[in-house]
């Protein structure tokens, strides 16, 4: 997704969780064509400037296909229909739909009918999901014991305490760049009250991780909210409908009651 797009889809996100889950009246929002800051925003009579930033980790596609491949084992255990050992197999970078939406649905129904009709076959079967240009996904019936979907050939596996490093350092650059950025243009002379606005495009990252994340880092303070775009739904976007919706959550704020309303 370009960048232009992350900042509308954040700009929306941000706007519906104001006016959905915050308590605010008003929520109107202004794009500066002179950025910084991306966005201006009048909440309730008062001025805040938004800035977003893309969060990029190395494991966002791994994390895709784990989630892909956790939810073929949950849905075909729960139908009962899954019987031997499944493989789903990653060649390059295909680009895996958001978590639930309805390409990510369709793909799912797609595997689940595959497992379905060769549960009763006992030699290898295979089945291409998706082909595009970044790669392909198939799945694969490698024989006939077991009960399982497992993944391969998906790069950047990760622990637990690598990924909250990696977290963290992205979070800190984002807040370190963003507000020198700002303050060169003068931002905080005009409007102190500042959002970060943090985009996670796939929408697998853990909210719990990236607080503690946040909460590791020095100046994000500095700050009068950070926000976590991410991508939870198909949810429109009602204020740039040509751009994807997204949920999102505040990690950060100096306005108590926005917390609350996460």
């Amino acid at each position: 997704m370009s960048r232009f797009d992350e900042e509308l889809v954040c700009a929306d996100s941000l706007a519906h969780h104001l006016k959905t889950y915050c308590d605010c009246g008003t929520v109107d929002v202004r794009r500066e064509a002179n950025d910084p800051p991306d966005f201006w925003l009048d909440i309730d009579s008062q001025e805040y400037a938004a800035e977003v930033t893309s969060i990029v980790m190395e494991q966002g596609h791994h994390a895709a296909c784990t989630a892909f491949k956790d939810a073929l084992n949950n849905s075909a255990m729960s139908a009962g229909i899954i019987r031997g050992s499944y493989c789903l197999h990653v060649t390059m970078q295909p680009k895996i739909p958001r978590k639930n939406s309805t390409q990510w649905l369709d793909l799912c129904d797609k595997a689940l009918s595959f497992i379905r009709d060769t549960s009763s076959k006992d030699s290898p079967q295979n089945a291409l999901l998706l082909d595009d240009n970044g790669g392909q996904l198939s799945l694969r019936k490698i024989n006939s014991d077991g009960a399982t979907v497992g993944l391969f050939g998906a790069p950047g596996a990760k622990w637990g305490g690598e990924i909250h490093l990696e977290l963290q350092v992205l979070i800190q650059d984002a807040v370190t760049t963003k507000r020198k950025k700002l303050e060169k243009k003068g931002v905080p002379n005009k409007c102190r009250r500042i959002f970060l606005v943090l985009y996670d495009a796939y929408g697998y990252g853990d909210v719990e991780d990236a607080k503690k994340a946040l909460m590791s880092t020095n100046g994000y303070d500095w700050f009068h909210s950070v926000f976590w775009a991410t991508s939870f739904t198909d949810r429109k976007n009602v204020l740039y409908p040509d751009s994807p919706g997204r949920e999102g959550m505040f990690l950060y704020s100096k306005t108590d009651k926005w917390l609350s309303g996460t």
